[in-house]
């Protein structure tokens, strides 16, 4: 929930939802994400930087491009 209205308060909303002839996301499975993210960077304190850019996403999918992630050495 915590999620979702982070996402509906995005100044650039009407960009998820479609623009120029292109579907929007599912709103809900980017919200989904968003918090498995979280989790993951709680249950893994390691990680110092994620960096997932771009995403793409239509109604049925949503893909990180390309990752970088920075892991704390031991």
């Amino acid at each position: 929930a915590e999620a979702l209205r982070m996402i509906s308060g995005l100044k650039a909303r009407k960009i998820l939802q479609g623009v120029r002839g292109q579907e929007g996301i599912d709103e809900k499975m980017f919200a989904g994400i968003i918090t498995r993210l979280s989790a993951l960077l709680i249950t893994a304190p390691e990680i110092l930087e994620m960096d997932l850019n771009p995403l793409i996403g239509n109604k049925k999918s949503i893909v990180a491009v390309d990752a970088r992630i920075n892991i704390k050495k031991s």
